[in-house]
């Protein structure tokens, strides 16, 4: 492989990985505000452990008791953390991208379960989108890695490297190295005279 096929991979790998903390960033919130009995919650999330909370919250708004819903919410926790460890070995273990997405895929074949099995609702099309959106982008990362398995480590580190370089570096304004000391009254005795 080329570097830009090289590149491109890690871009895509890279990507894969940023959707993977969105999920998790999203389904924590998302529990954050079930728990607080908000009335809005973020798409972009996994099922599972959300309605194991929301089992939690049932048993308990019907025992009166808050034990449910703690045991709930430790369940749901225990299913997000292995995706955080999934996106942080996945850095320097690149395999745990496809175990990522297995996992994800088995959280995608329970919200297809609920689909089926409850009335429809609108926000479960919207679900179904997000949830596509994530497995797209896990497929992508898994492509780059078979791709990028003969790739050594120190070459795609140091590709990624340049690509956070470059990121950084276009989005910082383009300040000129010499400074102004024209003056906007300077301007006019330019043009009066």
């Amino acid at each position: 492989m080329d570097k830009i096929d090289i590149r491109q991979q890690v871009l895509r790998f890279t990507k894969a990985r940023n959707n993977l903390l969105a999920v998790i960033a999203f389904t924590l919130a998302n529990l954050l505000l079930t728990a607080f009995n908000a009335d809005i919650s973020f798409l972009f999330s996994a099922t599972l452990p959300q309605l194991v909370f929301e089992l939690g919250k049932t048993f308990d708004s019907e025992t009166g008791s808050n034990v449910f819903m703690i045991i709930g919410f430790i369940i749901a926790l225990v299913i997000i953390i292995p995706y955080f460890v999934f996106w942080i070995l996945a850095r320097h273990i690149r395999v745990f991208i496809l175990v990522a997405l297995l996992f994800f895929g088995i959280d995608s074949l329970v919200l297809l379960f609920l689909i089926f099995n409850i009335e429809f609702d609108f926000s479960l099309l919207l679900d179904i989108v997000f949830h596509g959106w994530i497995l797209y982008y896990l497929i992508s990362g898994v492509k780059a890695w078979i791709k990028l398995r003969g790739v050594n480590a120190d070459v795609f580190n140091g590709v990624l490297q340049e690509i956070k370089t470059n990121t950084i570096g276009s989005t910082k304004l383009a300040v000129s190295n010499e400074t102004n000391t024209e003056t906007p009254e300077d301007d006019k005795e330019e043009t009066q005279g």
